[in-house]
């Protein structure tokens, strides 16, 4: 996978990159894949985020799906709590996720990567790659086809194939961010210009806010955190002041934004709902489709907030030694 596209190269590749990857994660797909009875999903960074919709999706399924992240599991699982571990890392190289991975027997382990030929997937006895799809640093069409990838193995488990819908996603995925241009852009010096930022989801909803959190740190450096709703109104939002808020979902979020633009506060829905605010509309699509065109709109937005802000996207201030490995050697160094 190189790293080397920009984030806007990635954003015009990504419907075909989608595309690509739903064809090659179907193929993949096709035979036996038993579905566990207590998965347990292990990521780090975006791809942690993306499992918030996945869960979400699986345990509406039946499947009582859990996630974690670093620290948050013992170091040895038993077998009659959690049947199978998903490591999921779009490189393959997250030492994080490679360390849990090694804590369960070979049997147990699941790796969703981007790129098959990684110390992640060498490690895992079942590998589910999207197929090395170019990535820019700031993750874009890396996360969307991960998200696609979670989503299509969840409908694989629960149903024995992915859904035929994944194959008009792209459509949903392009007609959504032609749709955002007008809203956004009317955003981006306001966002810009904020001291910081409030991401909030619900259900599914909650991996476009953890991501879209995300971005904001990483391409704009501008302070942002994401919350679940409920959570929200219990405290957070009193916070609200120089802020902007991005608030992601259904009837009641589509509520919480227009009571914060009734208080003058920056706001931008994104949901299927009518709403007196900036609001970008979402289809409504089963949960991890969903999520994937809800956080395409805050990838756009992302982008467009960089450039106002002067930010560099890619070039980052801080240089970490110890969250990538190369190989399985390096990873018990």
């Amino acid at each position: 996978m190189s790293h080397d596209i920009s984030m806007s190269d990635a954003l015009d590749r990504q419907p075909e990159a989608l595309a690509s990857a739903v064809r090659t994660l179907r193929e993949q797909l096709t035979g036996t894949w038993p579905a566990p009875r207590r998965p347990l999903f292990v990521a780090m960074g975006a791809s942690h985020a993306a499992l918030a919709a996945c869960v979400h999706q699986l345990r509406a399924y039946g499947i009582w799906a859990s996630r974690a992240g670093y620290g948050e599991i013992p170091a040895s699982v038993p077998a009659a709590d959690v049947d199978l571990v998903a490591g999921v890392s779009q490189s393959g190289r997250s030492a994080e996720t490679i360390d849990a991975l090694r804590e369960v027997e070979a049997e147990r382990r699941l790796a969703v990567v981007n790129i098959a030929e990684s110390p992640l997937a060498e490690l895992a006895s079942t590998v589910l790659s999207c197929g090395g799809v170019p990535d820019s640093k700031v993750s874009t069409s890396g996360f969307t086809v991960t998200l696609a990838a979670l989503g299509m193995l969840a409908d694989t488990w629960a149903l024995g194939a992915p859904a035929d819908s994944w194959e008009s996603l792209t459509d949903h995925l392009d007609e959504t961010a032609r749709r955002a241009e007008d809203q956004v852009d009317g955003l981006v010096q306001g966002v810009a210009e904020s001291v910081a930022a409030d991401v909030v989801g619900a259900g599914a909803s909650l991996t476009a806010a953890e991501e879209g959190a995300l971005m904001l740190r990483e391409a704009c450096r501008l302070p942002a955190a994401a919350y679940e709703t409920r959570q929200y109104l219990h405290g957070p939002m009193e916070s609200a002041g120089r802020t902007a808020h991005i608030v992601i979902g259904d009837e009641r979020e589509a509520a919480l934004a227009l009571q914060l633009a009734e208080a003058g506060h920056r706001v931008l829905y994104v949901g299927p709902c009518a709403a007196p605010v900036p609001h970008v509309e979402i289809p409504r699509l089963a949960p991890v489709a969903r999520a994937i065109v809800e956080n395409g709109v805050l990838q756009r937005l992302v982008a467009k907030v960089a450039a106002a802000r002067n930010v560099p996207v890619g070039e980052f201030l801080f240089s970490m030694s110890d969250t990538k490995v190369d190989t399985l050697a390096a990873g018990t160094a």
